[in-house]
């Protein structure tokens, strides 16, 4: 009987001892887990991207105003006085069409003068002649020397005489009317009827329509690099009409000093516009079309393009320092309570950029997780949880 009872007592014992291990292993899972809750509530928490391949697409939204490729002051040197303006401002007109009239009375009279004085030295030759007849017949050697030398004096005279008056005509024949040089449009008109042209100035002001226009436009050079003279470019002229025409670019002037008080309007990716105070390059661009004006504004819009097939990283995963650019990938690692995500500072080489993303060739795969933000700053090594 007394070994009856020590058995069912020893069987007592053990029950307890098991149900105390058992609790006390409970106990222990339990505060593990609370104690892994509290600590994953006090660990940074991250949101993380995955990089995709693509492409960044730079958008240059640039503006100018027209002006004639050529313009040509044209006036008259003689200071005539206006007689009538013929062509006024905006006028189409021919090569060799009068544009002003001026007074030429003093110059014609002029003429008629130099005209006059050359009878009289003709009248005095037909004199000299007869002397030297008379000389002649009366065999005097020194009266025919004399009468002979008089009279190539007065030849030399006529000549001059005679080209003193073909000058005055052609003079006046040049300036008693501007012409003009070229097929063009009138821009600006100076002349007034009955004033003298004034000292330096013109009296018309005339374009070479077959020139026709141009605008300069500055670019930044990353976008200037890819154009060249020659290329066409598609240009919107303002306007009612709103007019789209081609360009062309005759020439491409290097970069000087940005000029951070005028910026161009650029924009990337999917549209959205920044000011950009950039290295430019000055693009001299012309236009043909009878339809233009001198004063019109003009705008471009210019495309850039990466590689169509490139990492492409979200600008708020990237970080730079000293060493350089990088940025924080996840680390999975697998335990006994479930798997845990790990910090890895991950240097990378960004080769391009805009305002919303990166251009990234080494550092990097697809699929490897990215952090883009973090409840707390971040470092090498740190446990995080994920979002």
């Amino acid at each position: 009987m007394e070994l009856l009872h020590a058995g069912q007592a020893s069987d007592r014992r053990k029950r307890k001892i098991r149900l105390f291990s058992g609790l006390f292993i409970g106990l222990l899972v339990v505060f593990t887990l609370l104690s892994n809750t509290f600590m994953a509530l006090t660990i940074p928490k991250v949101a993380v991207v995955v990089p995709s391949r693509g492409q960044l697409v730079h958008t240059f939204k640039g503006s100018g105003v027209i002006k004639w490729r050529a313009e040509t002051a044209l006036t008259n040197s003689t200071g005539w006085k206006v007689k009538k303006v013929e062509a006024k401002e905006g006028d189409r007109v021919k090569k060799g069409q009068t544009l002003v009239t001026y007074d030429s009375k003093d110059a014609e009279q002029d003429i008629l003068d130099q005209q006059a004085g050359l009878i009289k030295l003709k009248l005095t030759m037909e004199e000299l002649q007869s002397h030297f007849i008379e000389a002649s017949q009366n065999g005097e050697e020194k009266s025919i020397e004399d009468a002979k030398r008089a009279m190539e004096i007065h030849k030399i005279d006529l000549e001059v005489q005679q080209r003193k008056i073909q000058n005055l005509q052609e003079k006046l024949k040049k300036n008693v009317k501007l012409t003009a040089p070229f097929n063009g449009i009138v821009t600006k008109v100076n002349a007034k009827e009955g004033l003298s042209s004034e000292s330096g100035g013109y009296d018309v002001r005339l374009s070479d329509e077959s020139l026709g226009f141009e605008f300069e436009l500055s670019v930044p050079v990353d976008i200037a690099a890819a154009l060249k003279a020659g290329d066409k470019l598609e240009v919107q002229v303002d306007g009612p009409a709103a007019e789209k025409i081609e360009g062309q670019i005759s020439e491409i002037h290097e970069p000087g000093i940005p000029d951070k008080s005028k910026t161009e309007e650029g924009s990337a990716g999917e549209g959205g516009n920044t000011a950009m105070s950039l290295p430019m390059k000055r693009l001299l661009v012309t236009l043909q079309g009878t339809g233009l004006k001198e004063g019109a504004g003009v705008r471009v819009e210019l495309n850039r393009a990466t590689d169509p097939d490139i990492i492409v990283v979200d600008n708020k995963a990237i970080h730079e320092d000293k060493t350089g650019k990088y940025v924080f990938t996840i680390e999975e690692k697998n335990g006994p309570l479930g798997n845990a995500f790990y910090i890895r500072r991950t240097s990378i080489t960004v080769t391009d950029s805009d305002d919303k993303a990166s251009t990234v060739t080494q550092g990097l795969f697809e699929q490897q997780q990215i952090v883009v933000e973090s409840s707390e700053p971040l470092q090498d090594g740190d446990k995080v949880r994920m979002q």
